[in-house]
């Protein structure tokens, strides 16, 4: 008869043994549910701020190269109006630069 109570407390044992293998188990399965959504957030984010940037570059590279085709158009009107001056400047800056290059040359 007295093991009839030690049996009974060990069953009361085992079963909070089994509820409490269950309550981690359930514990641990939304810690991983947070997790993956925690990271999924994070993941959402860090494409987003990847497309903003990739948008943001995109427009800033269009605007560089319309000011560069505006730059060229505005040289090749210039041209157009002062050939002479144009060929006279670009033949002056070509013997300066051959000059620069040559005195390395000479000694």
């Amino acid at each position: 008869m007295a093991e009839d109570p030690i049996r009974k407390e060990l069953d009361a044992i085992k079963a909070d043994i089994g509820q409490l293998r269950m309550d981690i188990a359930g514990l641990t399965d939304a810690l991983k549910g947070a997790a993956t959504d925690k990271i999924d957030e994070t993941k959402s984010r860090a494409q987003q701020t990847t497309q903003e940037a990739w948008s943001d570059l995109e427009s800033k590279l269009d605007e560089v190269l319309q000011r560069g085709r505006a730059s060229i158009d505005n040289v090749e009107d210039e041209i157009r109006q002062h050939p002479t001056g144009s060929l006279l400047t670009a033949f002056g800056l070509g013997f300066i630069i051959a000059k620069l290059l040559d005195v390395g040359g000479r000694r």
